[in-house]
């Protein structure tokens, strides 16, 4: 009897560990799908902006190399607030992550846009402004050690942007964001937050990435010499 209870038991666990693969996987599934959909329906937004925000990172830095030479490399000394959290990388990666979804993407970028549609790109491109001279400041290997954070972190940015733009153009003129049909401003402004959720789903995936990237960057640079 103990040996048919004992395989009953794996049995269940195995059947519960199927699910909750299956279950994965079909959340996956949903989750890139609608991510295509997003992006191809408002794939020339996030051209423009993924053109300007990184066109405009890459031309600073370079801009800014010639009048302010990057310092030749004397060490890491980390220079990040994050650094500074206490309780270690956990409550780092936390802080990171929660600063950046909810002030840096939100607060800065995406709800300017919704009051008035063009400030998001107004504030996409300031941020980019701010992170050329950054990484202009940057020896040329904590430079390159920070590229993926910046790809990740820019992108999530780009996406914020993209949702406030279209969400705050849907109240001014719904015809420009939505082309199958005659809608009132309240109810393009409905369809168009209800996009811009499920568009800030891929915000947060993201950034939460990014933070995960920055935080193991930020600990790899904090050991060398």
């Amino acid at each position: 009897m103990l040996f048919y209870d004992v395989v009953d038991r794996c049995h269940g666990l195995y059947e519960n560990f199927i699910n909750c693969v299956a279950f994965y996987i079909r959340g996956c599934e949903i989750l890139v799908t609608e991510l295509f959909k997003f992006v191809c329906d408002r794939w020339k937004v996030f051209a423009l902006f993924n053109l300007l925000f990184f066109g405009c990172v890459l031309t600073v830095v370079v801009l800014a190399g010639f009048t302010f030479p990057p310092p030749l490399y004397n060490g890491w000394s980390p220079s990040v607030p994050e650094v500074f959290l206490g309780g270690g990388w956990p409550v780092m990666f936390l802080g990171i992550f929660l600063f950046n979804l909810c002030v840096s993407a939100f607060v800065v970028v995406t709800l300017p846009g919704i009051v008035l549609f063009p400030l998001s790109a107004v504030f996409l491109l300031y941020r980019a402004v701010l992170w050329g001279f950054l990484l202009n400041a940057l020896p040329t290997w904590p430079f390159l050690a920070v590229l993926p954070t910046v790809v990740l972190e820019g992108e999530g940015y780009v996406f914020s942007a993209a949702v406030g733009t279209v969400v705050g153009a849907s109240w001014i003129k719904p015809d420009w964001v939505f082309k199958d049909g005659e809608l009132s401003r309240i109810d393009a402004f409905k369809r168009a937050l209800k996009e811009g959720l499920r568009g800030y789903v891929f915000v947060a995936v993201l950034l939460l990435v990014a933070a995960v990237v920055e935080t193991a960057t930020i600990m790899f640079l904090s050991t060398l010499p």
